[in-house]
């Protein structure tokens, strides 16, 4: 992120009208479809805790409390989300071995800024570095990217997800989806008042509200490739990215790109809703299988499926795959 600067806050009242969600209590994905608190199509944002233990958020309503921390088999976690630029991350919010309780402290580079009740530091939700504050140059450590499935899908493929019941009313959720409406990433999204205020001047090597994955490694060394690049690519793209191989492609079930190393420069093809990799290995519902029908673990990147302006003014040196590059592997 760029230099940190305190007048650069925008919208400080902000924590008064949004609030965090301490998570309480859960009850499984299976009762959360049948008591109605979730669609077969919602979108869900994960928590993995490890392969057996998830938690899962709705993204429309974490559109209101941005943030949602707690413990799942005594481990701590905190997801974070901010629906104008699409970008947030899921991270262990204890400090030297204390839970600190994080809430949207305003805006700061036209996403939300973090800060904690406990010291009223500034932090960054997607790096979870502290930018000024007692605990300034502190790194919260990354659990995982965000992971997005319907419910129906989670249901199918993870049955014992437990689902975290939000502390939500009526008007708070008609808000939460009001704006989901004006900043879904199938349009052109918006900036609120008070946003474009808080924000350096954007890089104009894109369109500040362009969609696209930004992948990035320990070093921060980072790269944006373009929601419209990978579909013109067959929906898929297999690049080189610091000396490794990745591959991105746009899962088929909820249209969000996903990027994975590989071992491999393979080909890969969609044959209907599984991607093929020529070395005999096939992605279906967000999982890798053997040809032989094992499980593989794939391993991931840091990314985010964000709005241009939220991935440069975060990794301001960002490479971009040009379209012509695309096609090379």
């Amino acid at each position: 992120m760029l230099d940190f600067e305190l007048n650069r806050i925008e919208n400080k009242k902000i924590g008064k009208i949004y609030k965090p969600l301490y998570v309480g209590n859960y009850i499984s994905i299976e009762k959360a479809l049948n008591g109605g608190y979730v669609k077969k199509n919602t979108e869900l944002l994960l928590v993995k805790i490890d392969n057996k233990n998830i938690v899962a958020f709705s993204k429309h309503i974490m559109a209101f409390h941005h943030i949602a921390e707690g413990y799942l088999n005594e481990k701590p976690y905190m997801l974070t989300f901010c629906v104008i630029c699409n970008s947030g991350m899921v991270m262990n919010p204890e400090v030297n071995g204390k839970m600190l309780h994080f809430y949207v402290a305003g805006v700061y580079n036209g996403m939300l800024l973090m800060t904690d009740k406990e010291s009223s530091s500034y932090w960054d939700h997607i790096t979870g570095k502290c930018l000024h504050g007692k605990y300034l140059n502190y790194q919260l450590q990354i659990l995982h990217s965000h992971e997005i499935q319907t419910a129906e899908e989670l249901l199918t493929t993870c049955p014992d997800s437990q689902y975290g019941i939000p502390k939500i009313n009526f008007l708070q959720k008609l808000l939460s989806y009001f704006q989901n409406w004006k900043a879904s990433i199938k349009g052109e999204g918006f900036l609120p008042p008070g946003f474009r205020k808080s924000m350096m001047e954007i890089d104009n090597r894109l369109p500040e509200m362009e969609m696209g994955i930004g992948i990035w490694n320990d070093n921060h060394l980072s790269k944006f490739y373009t929601l419209k690049v990978i579909k013109e690519n067959g929906k898929q793209i297999i690049d080189t990215f610091y000396n490794h191989n990745v591959l991105i492609y746009i899962s088929p079930l909820n249209k969000n790109p996903i990027a994975i190393y590989v071992d491999d420069i393979i080909k890969a093809e969609f044959n209907n809703d599984r991607l093929e990799l020529s070395n005999g290995n096939y992605i279906t519902s967000g999982r890798m299988f053997s040809r032989d029908g094992h499980e593989i673990k794939m391993v991931q990147p840091n990314q985010m499926f964000s709005r241009w302006y939220g991935f440069v003014l975060t990794f301001p040196n960002c490479k971009i795959l040009n379209k012509t590059d695309a096609n090379v592997l």
